[in-house]
């Protein structure tokens, strides 16, 4: 039997870590292949492609990004051929198991870990034998739905390895390198899939270490850790953590999600001493700081000491910090909401998420979803639409707040200018900034397609209607857009300087620094006036040369009498 493994995955550089997993177990014993997509690609050519292997059972991987665009493939291949076995596995698929066979005409759901059940069910289907002897297989069988209730917890041994597949060696260099250091999450937060995952076991650290030195002496750059709780065990962690820094590669980057408060100081003053800056990168889900919503969702959260270690890491500046919050927890209203948000963003991290509930199938919230006046939508991702606490309009504005925060927060385009207009506008309430220029964005600018001036002019326009002095706030934007500049960018302001002005000022610039010379100035060189020092704030006369030469993308701040 030909076994066609597909991924299907949100981009390109991502990676298929499951069936990468399943193709390596199966593959020395059974017919097995493996192919990826990504979900922009066109179905008809994803139908294609399939069907020109020839295949006689198709497995998807199943997520909330990929499972809509699955559904549809799925139908299309029974339409076909109905000789083709379809096989679903993943977390999207593995606990409304009966939902699943209702709405698709497939043959099988491998729920939970899958590698080896999937081996079963290739030998069973082989040898022509029962299906209820595969664990944690469910089949349909004279239009009836059976299940196996046998649950086989795999020795992590005994897997072998997902990363040295000879056809991903030429794109390693271009994709994200997801590694799993341990299966299982000791938390049983009631909105999230990996507190029905039992049995917390690890990999073999030694293993994953060399794992590791292969993929970054064959080019892999970005590395994802997928364990749940990365910190769980302590003694993992910080031997890991030193193996990374012991062993550097130029341009790697490690990002572990790991629980804060969890994290020894030990372990962050030794990060703060011997990592090297953006080696590593931690994402750590806050979600809500209101410890009566927590409790609720069955979230242990000292916020107190998770502030006291995100301070001290901040304090190093060697970890970019990725801290996530959920709105639409259960009796997290408008105004507690506001208040986690300037909770969290009080603490200067170098990403904030700001997601939005998603009712996971099998989740205890969505079928408790009834006691908070969940209203959420029936296609994945399943996002909430609006609870008892907090309304649709609600919903919207913090949605609107969000899309201002990726924009002029995460994007790290306006650094310099979105803390000075919070500091001097919004200190006492961050998040009104984002909501309410969310609102006069959208209000103006509902077209999609924008370049980067666009947004120094709309964040101008805004802070104008709302009577704000915009004088140092044009002079920060203009820094911003410079200083990330690669070639002489489009001038959206008035420039204040005229030749003469730009003469006596490259003199100064000859004068006082070296490597430059009037013709390299007037070539390469854009000089504008500044109102205000755009690394301390203080209010003067400064002046910014930036430089577009191949070599030479320097940015120069200076005043002169």
């Amino acid at each position: 039997m030909n076994s066609l493994l597909v991924g299907i995955n949100a981009k390109y550089i991502h990676t298929n870590l499951a069936i990468r997993y399943l193709y390596t177990y199966t593959k020395d014993t059974h017919d097995v292949d493996f192919i990826e997509f990504t979900i922009k690609d066109d179905i008809e050519n994803i139908i294609d492609k399939i069907l020109s292997l020839n295949p006689s059972l198709i497995g998807f991987s199943c997520y909330i990004w990929n499972i809509e665009l699955i559904k549809q493939l799925v139908k299309i291949l029974k339409s076909k051929s109905s000789k083709i076995k379809i096989l679903l596995g993943g977390p999207e698929v593995s606990y409304d198991i009966n939902y699943w066979f209702n709405a698709l005409p497939i043959d099988f759901i491998i729920s939970g870990e899958g590698e080896y059940p999937f081996k079963k069910l290739l030998e069973t289907l082989k040898s022509n034998a029962p299906f209820n002897k595969v664990p944690q297989l469910h089949y349909r069988h004279n239009q009836k739905i059976y299940t196996s209730h046998e649950e086989y917890v795999i020795d992590l041994d005994t897997l072998k390895s997902p990363y040295r597949i000879k056809e991903d060696t030429l794109s390693l260099p271009n994709r994200i390198q997801y590694i799993e250091s341990s299966r299982g999450c000791p938390y049983r937060c009631s909105y999230c899939l990996a507190s029905l995952e039992k049995h917390v076991r690890f990999f073999n650290i030694d293993t994953i270490k060399q794992e590791i030195l292969y993929l970054m002496n064959h080019g892999g750059k970005v590395f994802k850790f997928l364990d749940r709780t990365f910190n769980a065990r302590i003694d993992y962690a910080l031997d890991l953590f030193e193996f990374i820094i012991n062993n550097p590669k130029d341009g790697c980057v490690f990002q572990f999600e790991i629980t804060g408060e969890l994290l020894d100081e030990e372990i962050i003053c030794y990060l703060n001493e011997q990592a090297p800056p953006h080696l590593i990168r931690f994402e750590i889900g806050i979600q809500s700081t209101n410890d009566f919503t927590n409790r609720l969702v069955m979230r242990k959260q000292n916020y107190q000491k998770l502030k006291h270690n995100i301070e001290l890491i901040q304090q190093g500046r060697k970890i970019d910090l990725h801290l996530d919050l959920i709105a639409g927890l259960p009796k997290e209203d408008y105004t507690s909401f506001m208040k986690t948000f300037n909770d969290v963003f009080l603490l200067q991290p170098h990403e904030l998420q700001l997601g939005f509930l998603k009712m996971l199938r099998g989740t205890k919230l969505r079928k408790d979803a009834s006691l908070y006046q969940y209203t959420f939508h029936n296609t994945a991702p399943y996002e909430i639409i609006e609870h008892m606490d907090l309304s649709q309009s609600d919903i919207y504005k913090i949605h609107l707040a969000e899309d201002m925060l990726e924009k002029y927060y995460n994007s790290h385009r306006f650094k310099k200018s979105i803390t000075y207009i919070i500091n001097s506008y919004y200190k006492n309430n961050n998040y009104k900034f984002f909501e309410n220029f969310g609102l006069f964005y959208y209000n103006h600018h509902q077209q999609m397609a924008y370049q980067v001036h666009d947004l120094c002019l709309r964040l101008l326009a805004f802070l104008e209607n709302e009577s704000f002095d915009t004088t140092h706030v044009q002079s920060l934007l203009i820094y911003d857009y410079l200083e990330r500049a690669k070639t002489r960018p489009k001038i959206w302001y008035q420039t204040h300087l005229n030749k003469k002005d730009k003469h006596i000022l490259f003199k100064y610039i000859v004068d006082n620094y070296q490597g430059y010379n009037f013709d390299l100035l007037f070539r390469y060189g854009l000089i504008e006036k500044l109102t205000i020092h755009p690394q301390t704030y203080e209010i003067g006369n400064y002046y910014l040369l930036k430089m577009f030469t191949q070599y030479n993308q320097e940015i120069i701040i200076f005043s002169i009498e």
